[in-house]
């Protein structure tokens, strides 16, 4: 019967282990691999301040609502989609990652592919944007216990389109027009719940969320993005 007992407690130990493996880890943007076709999803806001070069001080910050899904894939690669939006300002965007180094430390590399869209339709303006974005990037991180933190450098190249009353106006190619600095911190806020906080540097010639001013600037101009998330 003692040998029954410890062969049942042994079982029970090694799903109970198993079960911790396959566990999502409770991250978005730490560099860290998941268990293969295991996922999370996020919701958040984030506030991006307009430099005012471009704007007047007054109506300088864009609200944004941001949803995000990343999942594990084979060979430590991830699959991260995302949608943002304010009405006026939208994007949609497909990022593939691969871990380098996924232990205490970690290291990974990807590539991140966007479309976006602006519209704006009063009495007398009916104006609409869309183009696409392209960005490498680079990201590592450290977690010390429930707390992640991570850093992220990419580059950015786009073009656009431009309407007016449906009419096309121009496009515009966009060859390195942004490099942003990334660090962000997730933990355990509550139980098991858990949040993340970043802020982004965007020094860039064209960011999307400003496609409405029509900036005639030829210059990289610094875009703070302060975003909170909940990830569940």
């Amino acid at each position: 019967m003692r040998i029954i007992a410890i062969i049942f407690l042994l079982i029970f130990q090694s799903i109970s282990i198993a079960q911790e493996v396959v566990k999502p880890r409770p991250y978005i943007f730490f560099p860290g691999s998941y268990t293969k076709w295991k996922s999370k999803m996020s919701i958040g806001v984030s506030l991006t301040r307009l430099p005012n070069e471009i704007i007047e001080e007054e109506i300088n910050t864009l609200p944004m609502l941001n949803v995000d899904y990343k999942m594990g894939l084979p060979l430590k690669f991830m699959l991260h989609a995302k949608l943002n939006s304010n009405y006026i300002s939208n994007m949609g965007s497909l990022a593939v990652q691969k871990s380098i180094f996924d232990r205490k430390f970690a290291l990974a590399l990807g590539v991140n592919s966007s479309y976006w869209f602006g519209q704006l339709y009063l009495n007398n303006i009916r104006l609409n944007a869309s183009g696409y974005l392209f960005n490498p990037y680079i990201s590592g991180g450290i977690h010390i216990k429930d707390l992640y933190l991570s850093l992220k450098i990419e580059d950015q190249f786009g073009s656009m389109k431009t309407y007016s009353d449906d009419v096309f106006l121009a496009r515009s190619p966009q060859p390195n027009s942004a490099y942003s600095f990334q660090i962000s911190i997730e933990q355990a806020l509550w139980n098991n719940n858990w949040v993340a906080l970043a802020v982004k540097f965007n020094y860039a010639k064209f960011n999307y969320q400003a496609w409405l001013t029509y900036s005639a600037f030829n210059n990289y101009l610094l875009y703070p993005e302060y975003s909170f998330t909940f990830i569940f």
